[in-house]
């Protein structure tokens, strides 16, 4: 569906201030009682000339534009409307009652907003079944965290329902139609993992989020030769996967729960592996055990199963660089970039490089270079002149 998080997220923030329309109305079941907690939105109606069912269904390639929940009895108030025709609709969209009273979209009453006059009146009779009001919480509380919120899906969804996680850590998606459904968290907290449950027509509140105590993990990535290559590191439980981001610097931060966690490493250059990891003195290349403290100096070292090439060099004419140490600098997609001393003749070696093209250029001499260079398995060698002064 393109109905998308962004939107939902954007319409939950509440409606924007300013002039517009105010519709409202009255849900109720076939026997006259109100069904309070229902989801009613207004979504945007296709011109006069066009079915919803011609081809695609249109309702489902448009995101509401208000959603409100009813009240207690079953009244709700759809503010700020902005000019222009559309459905209203009670339940959720694919399981949903359209006004006036019918769960055929063809057969939807069109709403027309025109400026800023109310339009009252505007009751719906449930033809599809309301079910009961999903609601949970999240604990420890975040405070009204920005952005926190829980999501709610499910096969027969033609939506994904947001809604903002409370100061104090509640959530309400008001009433859901019979089903099966997941009930995320975003951003999801390290290794916290979905809710799966079932709606029938009794209320869920047992729907509970217990938020992981984190533990601060660093280290670094080492290699047994040569530079060390791009790569990604995670933390993998059988019920959690945590990945960190390895700086330049081949250093790591990642939050992790309690418990062992596997070491993985992904992105690596054929040749390359995980020799070892270690928690200060303990070895840890089975699992990092995570308990009730943070762990510092974790030290991820890389090995190589294969003997890596040489890139050798020189650059004609560095005798007239005048800094105290020329370097020349060597990147590519697998290394990231290395330097490497000038000698006075102009020479370089670098021991231990994968396969694969670089640029090389001297940061010092604006004019010179990138100048390409392939590393093959046998090795590679750079030949190439500073321009003339």
């Amino acid at each position: 569906m393109a109905l998308t998080l962004l939107a939902f997220l954007m319409l939950l923030q509440g409606a924007p201030a300013g002039g517009g329309a105010i519709a409202s109305g009255q849900v109720r079941l076939a026997d006259g009682s109100p069904v309070a907690a229902i989801r009613v939105s207004a979504v945007p109606a296709p011109p006069p000339n066009i079915k919803p069912s011609d081809g695609q269904n249109y309702y489902e390639v448009q995101a509401p534009v208000r959603v409100v929940l009813t009240d207690n009895d079953g009244r709700y108030r759809l503010p700020n409307l902005p000019g222009g025709r559309f459905f209203i609709i009670a339940g959720m969209i694919g399981q949903a009652t359209f006004y006036r009273s019918t769960a055929n979209i063809d057969s939807a009453a069109v709403v027309t907003v025109a400026g800023t006059t109310p339009i009252d009146g505007l009751d719906i009779m449930m033809q599809t079944s309301p079910g009961g009001r999903v609601t949970g919480r999240v604990s420890p509380a975040a405070g009204g965290a920005p952005g926190e919120r829980a999501v709610l899906s499910g096969l027969r969804l033609g939506e994904l329902i947001e809604t903002p996680v409370r100061p104090d850590g509640s959530f309400d998606f008001g009433r859901v139609s019979r089903g099966e459904y997941l009930v995320s968290l975003l951003p999801v907290p390290p290794g916290l993992r979905s809710i799966p449950f079932r709606v029938a027509d009794a209320d869920v509140s047992s729907l509970q989020f217990q938020r992981p105590v984190l533990r601060t993990i660093t280290g670094r990535i080492v290699a047994e030769k040569g530079p060390l290559p791009a790569s990604m590191i995670g933390f993998s439980t059988p019920e959690s996967y945590v990945s960190s981001v390895i700086t330049p610097d081949g250093t790591f931060t990642a939050q992790l729960q309690a418990g062992r966690h596997r070491v993985e490493l992904g992105g690596l250059p054929a040749g390359y592996g995980l020799s070892s990891v270690r928690a200060g003195s303990r070895d840890a290349t089975e699992a990092l055990t995570v308990g009730t403290s943070d762990i510092r100096d974790v030290v991820v070292t890389l090995g190589v199963r294969r003997e890596l090439p040489r890139l050798t060099g020189r650059i004609a004419g560095a005798e007239r660089l005048t800094a105290s140490s020329p370097e020349i600098e060597i990147t590519g997609p697998i290394v990231g970039s290395i330097k490497i001393p000038l000698q006075k003749d102009g020479s370089f070696e670098v021991a231990a490089l994968p396969p694969g093209l670089y640029r090389a250029r001297i940061p010092q001499v604006p004019g010179f270079g990138p100048v390409v260079v392939v590393v093959t398995s046998t090795g590679g060698e750079l030949s190439a002149s500073l321009p003339s002064p």
